[in-house]
């Protein structure tokens, strides 16, 4: 496999992966839970490399999903105290962590290939690279990173597909599911074990600020013009699969990082979006406001007939 092939395929499996979980994180409002999960993972991920001596082991990424659901659980006691408010209960823990794994990671694996901007931006070309591909035989796989991804979007998806009406149910009315006798918690749960996966098996690939991008920005373009949930499924994998495949293009002629000109073409498809759906908003206002004063010149009409009739029978009374 060529290794511009391999950089395609990678960009479009990450952005998809990404993009699935984010569609019910945006819809709860908790796009920025993948902020402080994404922060969150760096101990783990540097514990994890240290324990195993690799960045690609399993216990690596099990050590930083654990990391990633302290502050799921943490953030989630703390505003059930109620001495936070706002979003500050998410605030107090994950920036902790993140210095963690940066003190960890300029001291323990300080002679490791892991730098800053790898853990902020990730390096996408570095894990197309054919010393990172899978070989069958004499046949290439395809990068590693890929097939991992993509073997957690297959899990994602069996799950949501499994806990579909609970997802929804929670999603739009959790008092309503909670009441019906949903398992509520333990679907949260799982979700955000998934998410935390996610976030941990981008982060080689997206870093620990562009996996918010692909994560939040596919979803909310996709909530600008769709009216259902499966709509806005499908829409944000559509725009998420766009900006993988516009990103690698634009990456590929003016030779620039593939991954953070995908988080910029997403922001440019978002800000398309809702430029159109400005400009319809206001034809609509438009419209509404010419049909408005129609109505009401009928209306002063009618009462300008109506009081020349009471008048003229005032006046057929006088002469009476």
């Amino acid at each position: 496999m060529t290794f511009i092939l391999s950089v395609l395929l990678l960009a479009l499996t990450t952005a998809l992966t990404c993009a699935l979980p984010g569609t019910f994180l945006v819809l709860r409002g908790q796009s920025m839970l993948v902020d402080a999960l994404s922060h969150a993972v760096l101990p783990g991920i540097v514990i994890g490399a240290i324990v195993s001596g690799s960045t690609h082991s399993p216990l690596m990424t099990l050590i930083a999903t654990v990391c990633g659901l302290i502050v799921v659980i943490g953030a989630d006691r703390l505003k059930g105290s109620g001495l936070l408010a706002g979003d500050a209960n998410q605030g107090a823990i994950y920036p902790a962590l993140f210095a963690l794994g940066v003190l960890l990671l300029s001291t323990r694996l300080s002679n490791v290939h892991i730098c800053a901007d790898t853990v902020l931006v990730g390096d996408l070309n570095l894990m197309a690279l054919p010393t990172e591909h899978v070989a069958l035989g004499r046949f290439d796989m395809g990068p590693r990173m890929m097939w991992i991804l993509l073997g957690v979007a297959v899990v994602n998806a069996a799950f949501m597909a499994v806990t579909y009406r609970v997802l929804q149910a929670s999603t739009f009315d959790r008092d309503f599911a909670v009441v019906s006798g949903m398992p509520v918690k333990i679907v949260d749960t799982v979700f955000m074990i998934l998410v935390a996966l996610t976030v941990v098996t981008a982060f080689n690939v997206a870093g620990a600020i562009l996996v918010i991008a692909l994560m939040v920005v596919p979803a909310a373009t996709a909530l600008l013009f769709s009216r259902s949930l499966p709509v806005m499924l499908a829409s944000s994998l559509g725009v998420a699969a766009a900006s993988a495949v516009g990103g690698f293009l634009v990456a590929w002629l003016a030779d620039v990082p593939t991954t953070p000109t995908m988080a910029f073409v997403d922001g440019l498809i978002f800000v398309a979006f809702m430029g159109v759906k400005e400009i319809r908003r206001r034809r609509e206002r438009r419209a509404a406001q010419v049909t408005g004063n129609g109505e009401m010149a009928e209306s002063r009409g009618f009462i300008a007939v109506t009081s020349d009739t009471v008048q003229e029978f005032d006046a057929d009374a006088v002469r009476a």
